[in-house]
């Protein structure tokens, strides 16, 4: 049996593009039009960087017993994810920007049931972001308006090509908006980062830096919009400032970049930048998600808590909240979820885990880092494939997912609710 789906939501990445027309053929996606290699991933299973390769999807629970994997019943995997999360006196729920709201919302329940750290995956970028959000009062505009307004972008320590890549066609430096109808022509567009990146074959201004030179080129930037001179010579600060300032409409998009360096400062001092820009002319600062709803979380964290900082329930005062990224080395238990944890951890850090035998508990529709590790595996189906779910675009825009094919795999919201109902 065929079925075509049009305009259907891709969860490929926070862009969460609507224009995907997508054929069903036997519960099986066969076609899908206008997707990248990152919705690709995930309606046809394909390594993102390897389209030919396939990603092994997970089937069955699993438990690890004297360093052999059994499989078992779902409720048998559930109980011992449970078992270990009542154990445990400071366990850690790491990940859930690859994870709808519905899902998000479970795994903030079993945080409280468990007493455990809710810890988003993009922390140690975003939480200094929202800091200087509420710093400053930055404004903020919908992709919609930045598609059909802005003329200038300056990409900071950002690769849409890896992290978002059409969004750069739908809504950047090549898109065709209302006042900007010529596209690329009609913009001027620059980039900072530490590499050679693939933005550098089109942009007009690419400033490749040395690590340690990023707060020394802001203050730079900063220092010349403003009408001063920069107390230190860094290559690049005269031609950024001209172009910034040149602006009608301006936008500086920053990624994981900036977290590899003085992360609290350099966000503070883009924040001040775009305030001192927004004296002229409208700009904005805004962060590039790689994630699909990376920003439904901080949005459930602000609703429900009034803070986007990473909750901690652990402590005996209630509820803490914490703006650096979680020690691993304090913590005696982990489920990951919505996301690879051992994927970014150093050689040192996985040792630390296997030396103290720190019990992992991962839910994942795919074999990554994070289940090779584990101890329990619970196998989830794809949020917005599989199952309905709900996600927030880059810009905060909620949008539903339905159902493309079905799955007898449970949704990982079910699962988080089986395992708080379970302790």
């Amino acid at each position: 049996m065929e079925a075509r789906i049009e305009s259907a939501i891709c969860p490929g990445c926070a862009c969460l593009c609507d224009d995907i027309d997508v054929t069903v053929v036997d519960n099986r996606i066969s076609l899908a039009d206008n997707i990248c290699l990152w919705g690709a991933s995930k309606m046809f299973s394909h390594q993102r960087f390897h389209p030919k390769k396939e990603r092994r999807r997970l089937q069955q629970p699993q438990i690890k017993h004297r360093g052999r994997w059994e499989t078992v019943v779902y409720e048998d995997a559930v109980n011992r994810a449970a078992e270990i999360l009542s154990q445990a006196r400071k366990p850690v729920i790491y990940g859930l920007t690859n994870s709808g709201c519905w899902a998000q919302e479970a795994a903030l329940t079993l945080a409280r049931r468990a007493r455990a750290r809710l810890e988003p995956a993009d922390l140690d970028f975003k939480a200094p972001y929202y800091q200087s959000l509420m710093k400053y009062g930055l404004r903020w505009a919908p992709l919609e308006m930045i598609r059909d307004e802005a003329d200038t972008f300056l990409f900071w320590g950002a690769n849409p090509l890896h992290s978002c890549p059409r969004h750069v066609v739908r809504y950047s430096v090549f898109s065709r908006g209302r006042f900007t109808e010529r596209g690329i022509e009609e913009r001027r567009t620059a980039a900072v980062d530490l590499h050679r990146t693939e933005l550098a074959e089109f942009v007009n201004i690419f400033v490749q830096i040395e690590p340690g030179q990023e707060l020394a080129l802001l203050e730079g930037v900063r220092r010349t919009v403003s009408g001063q001179k920069p107390t230190r010579p860094v290559r690049g600060v005269r031609r950024l400032a001209n172009l910034l300032q040149e602006a009608s409409y301006g936008v500086i998009f920053f990624g994981r970049g900036v977290s590899y360096g003085p992360t609290e400062e350099l966000l503070d001092g883009l924040a001040a930048l775009t305030v001192e820009l927004n004296q002229k002319a409208p700009a904005i600062l805004f962060p590039l998600s790689a994630d699909f709803n990376s920003v439904g979380l901080y949005h459930l964290l602000l609703r429900e808590l009034g803070s986007p900082l990473a909750p901690d329930f652990s402590g005996d005062t209630g509820c803490s909240f914490c703006a650096e990224p979680v020690r691993l080395q304090d913590r005696d238990a982990l489920v990951v979820c919505g996301a690879d944890l051992f994927w970014f951890l150093t050689l040192e850090q996985i040792s630390d885990l296997k030396r103290r035998r720190t019990p992992v508990v991962v839910l994942s529709p795919f074999a990554n880092r994070s289940a090779g590790h584990a101890d329990v595996v619970l196998p989830v189906a794809l949020a917005g494939v599989e199952v309905p779910e709900i996600a927030y675009r880059m810009d905060g825009l909620p949008l539903c997912l339905p159902q493309l094919v079905s799955s007898s795999l449970p949704a990982d919201s079910q699962v988080l609710q089986d395992l708080a109902k379970a302790l």
